[in-house]
C-alpha cells in the first residue's frame, strides 16, 4: 500500500470512530435512564409562556395555578397578564413565588384598596372636628364646579401597595430584565386599541392594566389615556407569543352563568354587556394558545376578595386537572434549580430603610412643600419602608392627589428612595352625607341629615374651603377655610357659623323646648396639619338670640353678644368617626365667654376603643364639662342624657354647670349577617355621672346598657336597652353616630 492510500486509510478510520463516538453520545443523551426527565441542557426544551387573565377577585385563582407549577417543577419563561391576572403575573416576574404571592394577598386591605372614600383615620385631622366630623363612611368626589371624576377611586392605597412590592425595580428600559420576563395589557382610551405595557414604571403598569372603568381613575401614559385591559385583551396569549414563547399556556376563569330574569336594572345590563365583549375577545385569544387552564370559579363574584383562600385552592385543583398535559413540561431537579437560580440573580432586593434622595412632583410648589414635610416628620437619616408609607399616606389624603409612588433608586454617590407624587388634575370637592336618628320613649325624636363638604383649590398644598349643613334637627351652616403656611405645620382658619340648638327641659311627663339660634365668626391659628392631633387658638364671637328669656340659680338669659377666646384641642387616631374598632379620641375646649354674665369654660370629651382580639374591643368613654363653679344661664350650661351620655335618662334631661361622665364597655364582633353584608356590634357598656345643677346641689346617676349596633355607610344604626339605679328602663332606636 502507497504512503497515499495509507494515509487516506487513516483518515477515514479516523472519521468513522468520530462517527461512532458521536453516535454512542446522542444515544446516552436521547434514551436516559428510567425514571429521569430530559436535560434540558443537552436537548433544547420549548420556551413557556403564561397568559392570566382578569376577573377581579377571581384572578386571585392565578396564585394556585403558579403553586401547582412551582411544585411540579413547570418553569414559566414569559408572563403576560390582564387587569388582575396583570397584578398577579407583574408580582411573580418581580421575583415573588407563590408564598409571596399568598402573603400579599393576605396581608392586603382589599376594603381599603377598593374603597373610592378617604379612611376616616388617614383623613387630615382639621376634617375630625365636632362640628364637621361625619358618622357614616360614604362619600361623593367631585371635579371642579361638581363635575363626575374620571374614576370613583384614585388608587391612593393600591400605589403604595404595588411599591412596596416591586421596590427594587425603578425605571426599566424593557420588562424583560425582570427575573420573569413580563408583559401587561392596558386599553388605551384615544386610539380603543390594546396597549402592550413592556418597559418604564413596573408600578404604573400594573395600575393601568387594572384601571377598571368608572371604578379606578385612568393612568396617563405619555399621550395615552389607559384603563383596564380586559376591554379588549382579557388573555393575553398574542403577547407571549410575541415575546418568544414556543408554548403558551392560557389560564381562565369560568364565571358563574347569567339568566335572563337577572337583567332587571341598567346596571346589570350594562354590567352584561361589558360581560359580552370581554368574553369575545377572550374567546379569540385563548383559540390561539397550547393549552387552557380554566378554573371553575363560578360559586365565587369577582368582589369576594376574603375568599382567597379558596380562590387559589381552585386555582390550584384546575391545573391538578390538567396534570396528563402538563407532565410533558416538567423538567428535571437540576434544570429546576438553574432555573431557580436565574430567577433569584435577576431579582432587586431594596433595603428595609434607606434615605429619601429625591420628591418628585409635576408642579414645583407642591414638590417643595411635600419635600419639606417629609423631611420634617422623617428627617434626614434612614427611613423604614412601613414609616415612609404612613407619612405618604397621611399627605396624599391631605392633598387629594391622586397617589404616591416610591422606588430604590441607585446614583453614583448615594441611593435611598425616590418619592413621586401624582399630579392633581384640578379642584377636588368631597361630599360626605352622613344621616342622624333618635327615637326613645318620652323624649323628642331627633332626624337630621349632615353634609360634610371639603374643596381642595386646584394650587395648593393642603388648603382648604370645609363647610358642613345640617337639616333636620338642630340645624345649622358652619364654614371655615383652612389655610396652612407651605410645608410647615402651622395655619390660619377663618370661619363663620350659623346655628339653631334646641334646648329642653323636663318636669315630670312634661317637656318644654326652648331655642337658642347663633350667629358668630370664628378666627383660629395653630399647629396641627397632619392626620391625628392639632392645636389652635382663636376666638369666636357673634350674638346669642334666646326664645325666652328665663332666669336659673340667679343668672338671666337675655338676648346677648359675646365673644369666646380660647384654645381648642383635637387628638383622633381612631378608624372610624362613628362606632371605631380601635383609636382614641380626645377633643376640648378651654377658654373664656365674655357677655351678659361672664364666666370660664372647660369642654372636654374622649373615648378610646382597643381590641383585645378579633372577636372583642374594650372601650372607655368620658365627658368634663365645667364653669370652674360659675352659674351659668339655662342656655349656656351643659346637658346630660341620652345615647352615650347616661342613656337610660331622656335627652337633655340634666342641666348642670359642671358635668362629669365617665363609662366603658365591651363589644362582641358578630359574624357577618347572611347576604346582607353587615358586621354587627353587641355591645355592654355602664356610665356614671357627677353632676352640679346649680340650686339643687350634685347629683350622682348611673345607667348600664346593652345593645346590637350595624355600621352602615350613612352611620351606625343601633337599638339598646338602658337601666338607671332605679331599675327604669329605656328602649332606644338610633341611627348615626353612637356618640351625639
Amino acid at each position: 500500500m502507497s504512503w497515499h492510500a495509507r494515509a487516506d486509510w487513516s483518515v477515514k478510520l479516523h472519521r468513522s470512530r468520530l462517527l461512532l463516538c458521536l453516535l454512542i453520545t446522542a444515544l446516552s443523551v436521547a434514551v436516559p435512564a428510567d425514571g429521569q426527565k430530559l436535560d434540558p441542557q443537552k436537548s433544547k426544551r420549548p420556551i413557556i409562556g403564561v397568559a392570566l387573565s382578569g376577573g377581579g377577585a377571581l384572578g386571585l385563582a392565578h396564585i394556585g395555578v403558579i403553586q401547582y407549577f412551582e411544585e411540579h417543577h413547570i418553569p414559566i419563561d414569559r408572563i403576560a397578564g390582564t387587569s388582575m391576572g396583570g397584578l398577579i403575573g407583574g408580582f411573580y416576574a418581580a421575583g415573588k413565588d407563590s408564598t409571596g404571592l399568598r402573603r400579599i394577598v393576605e396581608q392586603a386591605d382589599w376594603d381599603t384598596l377598593l374603597s373610592p372614600n378617604p379612611q376616616f383615620r388617614e383623613q387630615p385631622v382639621v376634617e375630625k372636628q365636632d362640628w364637621n366630623r361625619t358618622s357614616g363612611t360614604f362619600a361623593l368626589r367631585f371635579g371642579k364646579r361638581f363635575s363626575l371624576p374620571s374614576g370613583l377611586n384614585p388608587g391612593e392605597a393600591l400605589a403604595l401597595l404595588l411599591s412596596r412590592n416591586t421596590l427594587g425595580y425603578a425605571e426599566l428600559a424593557s420588562f424583560d430584565s425582570l427575573p420573569t420576563p413580563f408583559r401587561c395589557v392596558a386599553t388605551d382610551l384615544i386610539s380603543g386599541d390594546a396597549f402592550v405595557l413592556s418597559s418604564g414604571s413596573l408600578q404604573r403598569a400594573m395600575r393601568a392594566t387594572m384601571s377598571l372603568p368608572a371604578v379606578f381613575t385612568p393612568v396617563k401614559w405619555g399621550n395615552r389615556v389607559l384603563v383596564d385591559g380586559a376591554l379588549v385583551q382579557n388573555v393575553p396569549v398574542e403577547v407571549v407569543h410575541e415575546m418568544g414563547a414556543e408554548i403558551s399556556i392560557a389560564v381562565t376563569l369560568d364565571s358563574p352563568k347569567v339568566s335572563a330574569g337577572q337583567f332587571t336594572s341598567l346596571l346589570s345590563v350594562l354590567r352584561q354587556a361589558v360581560s359580552v365583549a370581554i368574553t369575545q375577545n377572550e374567546r379569540r385569544s385563548i383559540s390561539q394558545a397550547d393549552l387552557v387552564i380554566t378554573v371553575n370559579t363560578q360559586k365565587y363574584s369577582q368582589g369576594d376578595y376574603t375568599k382567597a383562600e379558596d380562590l387559589i385552592r381552585a386555582g390550584y385543583e384546575a391545573a391538578t386537572g390538567k396534570a396528563e398535559d402538563l407532565a410533558r413540561f416538567e423538567v428535571s431537579p437540576d434544570e429546576w434549580e438553574r432555573y431557580m437560580r436565574a430567577r433569584q440573580e435577576r431579582t432587586s432586593h431594596a433595603p428595609n430603610e434607606g434615605r429619601i434622595i429625591e420628591v418628585a412632583a409635576p408642579k414645583p410648589s407642591f414638590q417643595q412643600n411635600a419635600k419639606s414635610e417629609l423631611e420634617r416628620k422623617l428627617g434626614s437619616g434612614p427611613v423604614a419602608t412601613p414609616e415612609l408609607e404612613d407619612v405618604l399616606s397621611g399627605i396624599v389624603t391631605a392633598t387629594s392627589v391622586p397617589g404616591a409612588w416610591y422606588q430604590w433608586k441607585h446614583e453614583e454617590q448615594k441611593e435611598g428612595y425616590r418619592v413621586e407624587f401624582l399630579e392633581r388634575p384640578g379642584q377636588s370637592n368631597f361630599v360626605r352625607p352622613s344621616f342622624h336618628f333618635s327615637l326613645s320613649s318620652g323624649e323628642p325624636s331627633q332626624a337630621a341629615l349632615q353634609l360634610s363638604l371639603s374643596t381642595i383649590p386646584a394650587n395648593t398644598y393642603k388648603a382648604r374651603a370645609l363647610g358642613s349643613i345640617t337639616i333636620g334637627f338642630d340645624p345649622g351652616f358652619r364654614t371655615e377655610y383652612y389655610h396652612p403656611f407651605d410645608g410647615t405645620g402651622f395655619f390660619i382658619a377663618p370661619g363663620a357659623l350659623i346655628q339653631r340648638l334646641n334646648i329642653f327641659e323636663y318636669s315630670g311627663a312634661t317637656r318644654t323646648k326652648f331655642v337658642r339660634d347663633r350667629f358668630a365668626t370664628t378666627l383660629y391659628g395653630g399647629i396641627g396639619t397632619w392626620r391625628f392631633a392639632q392645636l389652635r387658638i382663636g376666638v369666636q364671637a357673634g350674638y346669642d338670640s334666646y326664645s325666652e328669656p328665663i332666669s336659673v340659680n340667679g343668672v338671666p338669659a337675655v338676648s346677648h353678644g359675646f365673644a369666646n377666646p380660647e384654645a381648642v384641642w383635637i387628638y383622633n387616631t381612631q378608624d372610624n368617626g362613628a362606632l371605631p374598632n380601635r383609636g382614641t379620641r380626645i377633643d376640648g375646649s378651654l377658654g373664656y365667654s365674655f357677655r351678659n354674665t361672664s364666666f370660664p369654660y372647660l369642654r372636654s370629651s374622649f373615648s378610646s376603643f382597643h381590641p383585645v382580639s378579633s372577636r372583642f374591643s374594650l372601650f372607655a368613654i368620658g365627658d368634663a364639662d365645667t364653669s370652674f363653679g360659675k352659674n351659668l344661664n339655662f342656655y349656656e350650661q351643659y346637658t346630660v342624657g341620652g345615647q352615650m351620655l347616661l342613656s337610660a335618662y331622656r335627652y337633655q334631661e340634666f342641666h348642670a354647670n359642671t358635668a362629669l361622665v365617665g363609662g366603658g364597655g365591651l363589644i362582641i364582633h358578630a359574624p357577618s349577617v347572611s347576604s346582607f353584608s353587615l358586621y354587627p356590634g353587641i355591645a355592654v357598656w355602664y356610665e356614671a355621672a357627677r353632676l352640679d345643677l346649680g340650686s339643687p346641689g350634685w347629683q350622682t346617676h348611673q345607667s348600664t346598657s346593652s345593645g346590637v349596633f350595624f355600621p352602615t355607610p350613612l352611620g351606625v344604626a343601633g337599638l339598646a336597652l338602658s337601666f338607671n339605679e332605679s331599675g327604669k328602663a329605656r328602649v332606644r332606636l338610633s341611627l348615626g353616630s353612637v356618640k351625639p
